[in-house]
Order: C-alpha cells, then structure tokens, then sequence
C-alpha cells in the first residue's frame, strides 16, 4: 500500500469505529467483513483449489502486519519519551540558569572594615571614635561614625550618673 493511501481510508475506518464505539467491535466488523466478503477464512485443501489460504497463513499474516505496527508505535513511543526527556532537561537548565542570574544580582557587598566588640570594656571612661576613611562614598557606617564622634568628642568625660547609653539605631 502506498504511504498516502492509508488516508484515502480514514474517515471511512473512524465512521465506522465511532458508530461501533469500541475497538474490539471495530475488529469485529473488520474481521466479519474479510469472513463474509472473501477468501480470508478459506483454506486450500487441495492444490487445485483456487481460493483461499494454507492452513496457519491468514493467521500468520495478521500478525506479521500488527507487528510491524506495533514496531511503529514502540518507536513513535521512544521518540516522545526522548522529546519529553529533554524538555524537562531544558526547563530545568533554564530554572538554574534563572536561579543563577538572581544570585548575581543579589551579590552580598564585601565588607569595608570589621570591627569588634570588647563587651568588659570601662564604659565611664572618654571614648574615642576612629573615623574611618574608604576610597569610595560615604556610606551609612561612616555617618554613623561620624555622629558618634560629635556625641562624644574625644577628651570629653560623661557623667556615671547617666550610665551608658543605647547605641544608635543603624538606617537599612
């Protein structure tokens, strides 16, 4: 059969197979068809018979044409596992591509300077503030600096009586 000429037959199969609504009843209006209309189900006996199969040969065929479309659909099926295989693949190079893109954006800025803490030191003492200098703009920690510097200059000594005071709430 040629490779367009199964189309000629589809609509006539798929009316047929709507009206019956079942492949199995399908095949049996198929299979009825090849027993009452032609020699499918004859078997030649003799060598002089005319029509007709040997015996086991209208079996054989029927299996020998579903297996070859039952080929066909193992590799239709293949080739939509694979498909699918790789557009998961791709949707999930792209999501790490996304996830990567946003972590670069949201780079955490490296420190300028650290600076500890002696929680035991003296606090009614002066306290003297370093005022920092960085290559680049001044950023929140040197106004902060800053202000503490003017708060408390150095030499100055505060009062115990006020004890220490809270420190400045740094901006965001």
């Amino acid at each position: 059969m040629e490779p367009g000429a199964a189309e000629l037959y589809d609509q006539a199969l798929l009316g047929i197979l709507q009206h019956v609504g079942n492949v199995q009843d399908f095949l049996r209006v198929l299979f009825g068809f090849l027993y009452r209309k032609t020699d499918f189900y004859r078997l030649l006996r003799h060598p002089s018979d005319r029509m007709g199969f040997p015996p086991g040969a209208a079996q054989a065929l029927v299996l020998q044409v579903f297996k070859t479309f039952d080929h066909m659909a193992r590799q239709d099926d293949e080739k939509r596992k694979k498909e699918l295989e790789e557009k998961i693949k791709k949707k999930e190079e792209e999501a790490k591509a996304v996830v990567a893109a946003t972590v670069e954006k949201e780079a955490v800025p490296v420190p300028v300077q650290e600076v500890e803490i002696d929680a035991t030191a003296d606090l009614s003492g002066p306290r003297e503030v370093e005022k920092l200098e960085s290559p680049g703009p001044q950023g929140p920690e040197h106004k902060v600096a800053n202000v503490l510097e003017e708060a408390e200059a150095p030499g100055t000594v505060s009062s115990a009586a006020e004890g220490p005071k809270d420190p400045p709430v740094l901006p965001r």
